[in-house]
């Protein structure tokens, strides 16, 4: 499928969260702009166009500028997301580690009215989203990508979330207003939500389209808050030197909720 038609299969008017890897859609000779032009046609008037923009401005990093949302740059989110942030009409949420710029519709909940102190879970944009039954396109890229995934992680209410993916990144946030305080809910380790791609396909959270793939956020986050009471370490990976999934796994032990 040509990336003008896994847009085309957008339902118009949705809240939409992208994810993806620019460099195949450059081959078609598309550039950052019209892929933004593409999606916002599709969605319309009502639609509402989301993309991460991550910064990771904790204070405990070295060399951390304080967070400015009309200046600082995404960290490894990928160009379209970067073009996007700074094309006109595009509003950024506050949050200094795990921000969204948001167009169109909903743009004001999702930034201004998401709390700030809030990464992807209670209370930030990612959970507003979900309320507004947000669709999830990985454009061409995986589930390993799907930040949403983070939030069902943390709305499961599993034990761990505290844990830091870094502990040493700190707990606070260097913003242009001063030091800010996070919610101790924090995302981790992605790399074992490639594991996703098959069963959210066979029960229909997801639809795949070419190399992309087309989720509903809250029957993927349904999904994940029950399978995680059925297994509570299946979000963690096994690579015995992943801090955070190690740490975590340990204190699903030390609950006596995984042998």
């Amino acid at each position: 499928m040509t990336t003008a038609e896994i847009i085309a299969a957008i339902p118009a008017g949705s809240v939409l969260l992208v994810h993806a890897s620019f460099r195949p859609l450059a081959k078609e000779g598309l550039t950052p702009a019209k892929v933004i032009e593409l999606l916002q046609i599709q969605l319309g008037k009502d639609g509402t166009l989301v993309m991460p923009t991550f910064s990771y401005n904790y204070s405990g990093i070295c060399d951390v500028t304080p967070y400015d949302r009309n200046t600082t740059p995404g960290v490894e989110n990928g160009i379209l997301s970067e073009v996007f942030r700074q094309t006109t009409g595009v509003k950024r949420s506050g949050n200094p580690t795990y921000s969204v710029a948001v167009w169109g519709k909903y743009a004001e909940l999702l930034t201004d009215g998401s709390r700030n102190d809030a990464g992807l879970g209670f209370g930030s944009s990612y959970e507003n989203a979900c309320k507004l039954s947000a669709k999830i396109l990985l454009l061409n890229v995986s589930n390993n990508r799907n930040s949403m995934l983070h939030y069902a992680e943390i709305a499961s209410d599993i034990p761990y979330n505290d844990i830091h993916f870094r502990e040493a990144w700190g707990r606070t946030a260097i913003t242009i207003d001063g030091e800010m305080k996070l919610v101790e809910k924090f995302p981790a380790c992605s790399e074992a939500f490639g594991k996703f791609d098959k069963p959210f396909l066979a029960t229909g959270i997801s639809k795949q389209l070419g190399n992309s793939f087309l989720l509903d956020s809250n029957s993927m986050v349904e999904y994940i808050v029950k399978e995680m009471r059925r297994r509570p370490d299946i979000m963690l990976c096994d690579d015995q030197a992943c801090e955070p999934c190690t740490l975590r796994r340990r204190r699903l032990r030390e609950k006596g909720l995984i042998k």
